[in-house]
């Protein structure tokens, strides 16, 4: 079982390439492969939101001029992701070549729904580097997480590799897993016992209530050569993201795995929950799965 795969989505800006930094790291570590993706917006004639009171010509004149525009937006990330590859002395290679060497990266830039395109790359990637989202106070009528992190997390079946605004890319040593006993926290550490077993410190933090439950994980992990510190949850009078935040820095953690919406997701889109607090306030990389 390794990383050998690692969807990173890049667009204009800083925030994919800071998940690729860290992406190049997890590649280096399994001797792994970065695809980098693009996804284009496809502008069509047929849309009529965008379309249906131009005349022919002038519709024929905006779809050219928008793909234009698109191509040399791609090109421009394109260079700078070879730059970056070039930085980290990561060979590039051709996107679905077979036959790849221990380390390598490729890009690609695909036309389509931006959605729709990650979803499918998701699924047939071993986890999906991304930078975390900017989140706003209103989760009423948005969702808590972002809209391209939710629809991987909930559409893809693979895990998703957060990675923290104002991060510094490295190597991360020590581990905390936010054990909850749900299928979603047991997908999350079964889908990350790579990273678990290369690691210099585990911690299993979880509810007193749990504690039985926490065991068992210990148990599991062991079987993988992995020991595991288990340590209680303090709420006191903080929420349970805010407690878990505070084991992780008193361990010195700069890696946190948990599962995502073990609510039912209605509270959270109303709420926010465990899970928006995580990604609005985690200082370190954070591995969530559904």
């Amino acid at each position: 079982m390794s990383i050998k795969s690692i969807l990173v989505p890049l667009t204009e800006g800083e925030r994919g390439f800071n998940a690729l930094e860290t992406a190049f790291i997890v590649a280096r570590r399994f001797g792994g492969h970065v695809n980098a993706v693009h996804v284009r917006r496809s502008s069509s004639a047929s849309e009529p939101f965008l379309f249906g009171s131009l005349s022919g010509t002038l519709k024929e004149t905006v779809v050219k001029e928008a793909a234009v525009a698109s191509e040399r937006t791609s090109a421009q990330i394109e260079t700078r992701f070879r730059a970056a590859c070039d930085a980290a002395g990561v060979p590039v290679v051709g996107a679905g070549e077979s036959s790849l060497p221990e380390l390598s990266a490729s890009f690609e830039s695909i036309s389509g729904r931006k959605v729709d395109v990650l979803i499918e790359r998701a699924r047939l990637n071993d986890v999906t580097a991304i930078t975390a989202p900017e989140l706003g106070e209103n989760t009423i009528r948005q969702t808590p997480v972002g809209e391209t992190l939710e629809s991987i997390m909930l559409g893809s079946g693979r895990p998703v590799l957060i990675v923290p605004r104002e991060w510094q890319a490295k190597k991360c040593e020590h581990a905390v897993i936010g054990w909850n006993d749900s299928v979603q926290s047991s997908r999350a550490v079964a889908m990350t016992v790579p990273w678990l077993t290369r690691m210099q410190s585990v911690t299993a933090v979880v509810a007193r209530e749990r504690l039985e439950s926490a065991e068992l994980l210990k148990r599991y992990l062991a079987n993988h050569q992995t020991e595991v510190d288990i340590v209680t949850l303090n709420r006191e009078q903080q929420s349970a993201g805010e407690a878990l935040l505070a084991r992780c820095e008193e361990r010195r953690a700069d890696f946190l795995v948990v599962g995502g919406y073990s609510r039912a997701r209605p509270r959270q889109l109303l709420f926010g929950g465990v899970t928006r607090h995580l990604l609005k306030h985690t200082t370190m990389v954070t591995v969530m799965v559904h």
